[in-house]
């Protein structure tokens, strides 16, 4: 195994509430995507949960529908608890990936446009795949991947 294969492996990829939905609303299997892109370590934070989890509630009926089938789908990975900042689920979600050089995985323009003008690393759908915009080039800063971790 290659030693960038080997990376690959091992840089967390964060999943944004918006890749969740499409994947449960679409003939689309994200972990077979992120797969094929070399991908393992699949996160889904505590505030990206409990979007799905708002939605699964107070949405429409598709909304309500395809928010309980993702957070079935993200029930499958990791959990990641917020960053000690102010700030919406994006805002946590570019904070970690700066911080620790974990990848977004995300069908949201502006928080790809976000990402994108930080210099951040970015896997984004296109023709109902996934497209990765990575460099792999990652901090060496702890990286907190449970519950029980604290950034």
């Amino acid at each position: 195994m290659s030693s960038r294969t080997k990376q690959k492996e091992t840089v967390p990829v964060l999943l944004d509430t918006n890749v969740l939905m499409y994947s449960a609303s679409e003939p689309f299997e994200i972990r077979s995507q992120l797969e094929r892109l070399g991908f393992k370590n699949i996160i889904v934070t505590e505030g990206v949960r409990r979007e799905l989890e708002r939605l699964a509630n107070s949405g429409h009926i598709k909304e309500k529908k395809f928010a309980k089938l993702s957070l079935e789908i993200a029930n499958k990975f990791g959990t990641m608890p917020d960053p000690p900042i102010v700030g919406g689920v994006d805002d946590h979600l570019v904070y970690i990936s700066k911080e620790y050089g974990y990848i977004v995985a995300t069908s949201d323009a502006s928080l790809r446009r976000r990402l994108k003008k930080e210099g951040l690393p970015v896997i984004y759908i296109k023709n109902r795949r996934l497209i990765s915009e990575c460099n792999l080039i990652t901090k060496t800063n702890s990286s907190p991947t449970d519950t029980d971790s604290k950034l």
